[in-house]
């Protein structure tokens, strides 16, 4: 199909030409014209748009994205969950695997223990088993062990494009398991080599310094992995930080040095600062990114928003965590266990990530996801009203704590939060960074869902923030759309004849999220239109489901 946009503001993506208007044609999945068309080309056209003085620019790439597992499932309007979301925001690439999550590689004997730990965070992949069995979250039904096996499953289910990284604690599982410890020197070669086996499939190394079992790593670990991959292919470092709060310029040089001595490059994921008595800290977080940037190739992510979400094991102290999911939530029922884990919340917190110390408390965690049917009373609000229904008022009591526990086993575990940790002025402070690429960080919707607003309204907001600061449209554009591609070895979007046809159409003027906290599935206002390879998905709040869905594997390419 030869597809004419006409009276649009287009904005390349180099991020060193200006805005011009003009027309592009484009013929099936290519831009064959750009600026002028002649009138015997655009005269072929099977379809016109009207831009009418709209910004057309390539189409938004999101570095940090949970949908490679339940945003499979087909919504609402015929396409993916995670692509609707997805497009809505203008969104053609979501980068997956993050965290050190990736759904792969797995060992045979440990798909329904991984699927149970990441439902919380990504969801199922299929249908979910007996809730009071040993397979709650389906993962025993997944057909693939290694990388390539799943995106081989993944091909055909996405309209938007995929990449993954290769998650660490999915490395160290396939050769430890859930252990409490670090790796000795046959471990960290077993791991080397999946490293190896897995990084052609993969487009970096990401790894969760707060979630299991990458939690009991250690730097000479995570060093080796990073130097493993890029003895495949250039590869960056994307990693969670230990600490986004009380230590994390320890965290900083943990990662950083990693990514140094591993010979690769280095992301600032989900850039953020946790914790009222941190936010001072911003200049010396920013010399630490500085200084990285002069050893290895450097970008930072971020979802424009002073809170965040992840799984609410988070709220528990890694020691409470190894092992089986099973073992987790027995732990949990020991009046010892839970004193110890009351100890490292409320007393010496040092050392680990304390959610509810650096949000301030219960009041400062939102409850976003449950089992479905179980706690559904609490979707949106604080574990504080969790407390109070128990008829405790002393928030930090035990009593309150064994209140947070009881939740928690009542849902099997599969809770998700939002811990509002930050402030306007620090998100601003790193949306001014000129590498800072843009992410959702997205947890897909679903029965017992109640996400956070970025899954929708990062990039509706990052460019209402852009025009809101003065931030030049082309600077903007090039972060969100070329900045990532560049970084992760792909093909360069910038728009030009003979490049990729996916496109986003906005009204620069009026773009803006429309959601909120309590309202988080409102869609963004201003995205006008969306084309993935060269087919248009999404205009003015309709979508286009293509048959079959067609959106690619990304991957870059080997050494």
């Amino acid at each position: 199909m030869r597809q004419l946009i006409t009276d649009a503001l287009i904005v390349t993506g180099d991020r060193a030409a200006e805005p011009y208007v003009g027309d592009v044609l484009i013929d099936g999945d290519r831009i064959v014209h750009l600026g002028d068309v002649p009138p015997s080309a655009a005269a072929g056209a099977d379809r016109t748009i009207d831009a009418d003085g709209r910004v057309l620019a390539p189409g938004f790439v999101d570095t940090h994205n949970h949908g490679a597992l339940a945003g499979t499932r087909i919504g609402e309007h015929g396409i993916p969950v995670s692509c609707e979301m997805a497009v809505r925001g203008g969104v053609t690439k979501r980068i997956c695997g993050v965290d050190g999550l990736s759904p792969a590689p797995v060992a045979t004997g440990q798909r329904a223990e991984y699927a149970a730990q990441l439902a919380p965070l990504d969801g199922m992949a299929g249908t979910p088993g007996d809730p009071d069995g040993d397979d709650p979250a389906g993962g025993g039904d997944w057909p693939w062990l290694t990388m390539e096996e799943f995106l081989a499953w993944h091909q055909g289910r996405s309209v938007t494009d995929l990449g993954m990284h290769l998650g660490h604690s999915a490395v160290r599982r396939t050769v430890m398991g859930n252990l409490d410890r670090t790796a000795d020197d046959a471990e960290i070669r077993a791991m080397a080599e999946v490293v190896r086996r897995e990084a052609p499939w993969c487009l970096g190394l990401s790894t969760g310094l707060v979630y299991n079992p990458a939690v009991y790593s250690d730097q000479r670990e995570i060093t080796a992995l990073v130097r493993a991959f890029n003895e495949v292919k250039p590869g960056a470092l994307y990693p969670h930080l230990r600490s986004e709060s009380d230590d994390i310029l320890d965290a900083l040089t943990e990662v950083i040095t990693a990514a140094v001595e591993g010979g690769g490059g280095y992301c600032s994921e989900h850039s953020k600062i946790a914790g009222r008595r941190n936010w001072d800290r911003f200049g010396e977080v920013a010399a630490k990114l500085d200084d990285a940037d002069g050893s290895v190739p450097t970008m930072g992510n971020m979802y424009p928003y002073t809170a965040g979400s992840t799984t609410a094991d988070a709220l528990f102290p890694p020691e409470v965590r190894s092992g089986t999911r099973a073992e987790f939530l027995a732990r949990l029922t020991d009046d010892r266990v839970r004193e110890f884990a009351f100890e490292k919340i409320y007393g010496d917190g040092a050392g680990w990530d304390n959610f509810v110390a650096f949000c301030g408390g219960l009041e400062g965690i939102q409850i976003a996801g449950v089992l479905d049917g179980v706690g559904d009373d609490f979707l949106g609000k604080r574990f504080s009203d969790v407390v109070l229904a128990a008829g405790v008022t002393d928030m930090e009591s035990i009593e309150a704590h064994d209140a947070v526990c009881d939740f928690f086993l009542h849902n099997r575990g599969e809770v998700s939060i939002i811990s509002h940790y930050g402030n306007e002025a620090t998100v601003e402070r790193f949306f001014r960074r000129p590498n800072m690429a843009l992410c959702t960080d997205g947890l897909m919707p679903g029965p017992g869902q109640k996400p956070h607003p970025r899954s929708l309204g990062s990039f509706p907001k990052a460019l209402r923030m852009a025009r809101e600061l003065g931030i030049p449209l082309k600077e903007i554009v090039h972060r969100i759309a070329t900045l990532p591609c560049r970084f992760l070895g792909l093909d360069d979007p910038v728009l030009r004849p003979g490049a990729d046809a996916s496109l986003v159409l906005f009204d620069w003027a009026t773009v803006r999220d429309a959601n909120s906290f309590d309202e988080p599935l409102i869609p963004p206002e201003g995205i006008a239109a969306v084309w993935v390879h060269g087919h248009l998905a999404y205009e003015d709040g309709r979508f286009d489901p293509p048959h079959p869905f067609g959106g690619r594997i990304l991957v870059s390419p080997v050494s």
